[in-house]
């Protein structure tokens, strides 16, 4: 009797946490999504004009679309007791291929924006002749397209189970989901490119006179945000791993690893959420382009 009163009690709490962290990542979401067109349209009136500052706007798009469905559609609806996904089998599958797809999308851009970076310091003349925004659309369109094929397995490991939209457990592809897909593609590569070249940018950046001063700011604005993205999405990726490698075999479980799942989506949400924030803390050209933008409004 007080093992089972102590079980009731474990899931009330971890309900009312699951609650929390709901209406928290919706309240996150609904700002992260303002943040991000603030950090779009500060871009666009950026003095200089490329690839960097074409990636910087590409990502701010695909974290709103990110966050829009993490946090508005997915953590909102969970808070206001409507479940999207969980409306037929056919919308669960597109519900996470398109979550899981945009998600990769926004944390491949930003990796993309870190190589681009790299590139800036390490080769600045090919560079310069190189750096195009219509370059940085194309890598992006291609980047869009490579995340959503990567998670096409959503389609068939995610369905309707007992009413809800989840991961329904199946032997002959988890193995192969999480330690290739997931493991190396979702996680360990952008996280070690992301890592790399920040270590490069802070061996290079200290030779100044070697460095021009604007791909100097811009990098440093970059390494804030990017070290924010390494501590958020690996804390990210090492909640699902965990969850994926769980399977429940009891309602409390079931509770337990709801909550770590919706713990995840909130680092992801919060990372997608704050570029704005260290944009404007550590880059003075960015700024800078945000006056700009605010005196074009007034």
């Amino acid at each position: 009797m007080f093992n089972s009163s102590k079980t009731l009690a474990e899931q009330n709490l971890y309900h009312n946490l699951i609650e929390h962290v709901n209406l928290l990542g919706f309240i996150i979401a609904l700002i992260g999504i303002c943040l991000n067109f603030l950090s779009y349209h500060t871009a666009n009136h950026f003095k200089q004009r490329n690839s960097s500052i074409t990636l910087i706007k590409c990502l701010a798009v695909w974290d709103a679309i990110a966050i829009f469905q993490d946090g508005i559609i997915n953590l909102g609806g969970s808070y206001f007791n409507y479940n999207f996904a969980d409306v037929n089998s056919y919308i669960c599958k597109l519900f996470f291929w398109h979550g899981w797809g945009s998600t990769l999308a926004a944390i491949y851009h930003m990796t993309a924006l870190s190589v681009d970076r790299a590139l800036a310091i390490v080769a600045p003349i090919w560079f310069k002749q190189y750096s195009k925004p219509q370059l940085a659309y194309k890598i992006s369109t291609l980047l869009v397209v490579f995340s959503y094929i990567i998670v096409i397995f959503n389609l068939y490991l995610f369905d309707i189970v007992d009413g809800q939209c989840r991961f329904a457990y199946h032997p002959e592809f988890v193995f192969w989901y999480i330690t290739i897909i997931f493991f190396v593609i979702m996680s360990s590569l952008p996280i070690l490119v992301i890592f790399t070249t920040n270590v490069l940018f802070v061996y290079k950046v200290r030779n100044l006179e070697k460095t021009n001063e604007a791909e100097r700011r811009l990098t440093m604005m970059l390494i804030a945000s990017s070290i924010a993205f390494l501590i958020l999405i690996g804390s990210y990726m090492l909640l699902e791993f965990i969850i994926f490698a769980i399977i429940p075999t009891s309602m409390e479980e079931v509770t337990y690893i709801e909550f770590w799942e919706k713990s995840a989506e909130l680092f992801a949400i919060i990372n997608s959420s704050v570029n704005f924030i260290f944009y404007f803390i550590s880059g003075p050209m960015f700024r800078n382009a945000f006056f700009s933008l605010l005196k074009s409004l007034l």
